[in-house]
């Protein structure tokens, strides 16, 4: 899905709002190193919250999803990957059972673990040729040791954004 300028802006701004949250009311889980599906989970709680008072809000049949390895009425696969269990985002905004508005895919990692394959799902995800997914956004968020040190790398059309 091919998102405006707008569209785009709201989302970075919901994540980041999210995030500020997690750090605020569940520090612990990264104090603690706590596995990144737990933080993106109570991510994925707060974020719900904030993406409903956007334009987003309005569209009754987005949902969020953690760890939605779905595509259609399959796995969701990429070249590369194992095709038996398939891939799963930590968290997607979409229409659950169609490719048409993907809107968001996020990919978190704590500051204690390594990126494993995450650039590589999220530029598959967001290429708007290469795979079905068509995500219009893709978002690699690393957890810092605090707020501040907190991290965001932004993926359109299969590539990383460049920010000036």
């Amino acid at each position: 899905m091919i998102l405006t300028e707008k569209q785009v802006t709201e989302i970075k701004g919901a994540i980041e709002s999210a995030v500020g949250q997690l750090y605020q009311q569940d520090f612990s889980l990264v104090e603690r190193q706590a596995h990144e599906r737990s933080c993106a989970f109570r991510f994925g709680l707060y974020f719900t919250e904030i993406i409903a008072q956007t334009e987003f809000g309005d569209d009754a049949e987005l949902t969020l999803d953690f760890d939605y390895n779905r595509n259609l009425r399959n796995v969701k696969n990429m070249r590369g990957f194992n095709r038996r269990h398939g891939i799963f985002p930590d968290i997607i905004l979409h229409h659950r059972g169609f490719n048409d508005k993907n809107i968001v895919v996020i990919e978190f990692k704590g500051h204690w673990s390594n990126h494993g394959r995450d650039d590589e799902k999220l530029r598959g995800f967001t290429h708007q040729e290469e795979n079905d997914y068509h995500y219009g956004l893709g978002v690699f968020v690393r957890l810092g040791r605090t707020l501040d040190d907190c991290e965001y790398v932004y993926y359109k059309d299969g590539t990383i954004e460049r920010t000036e």
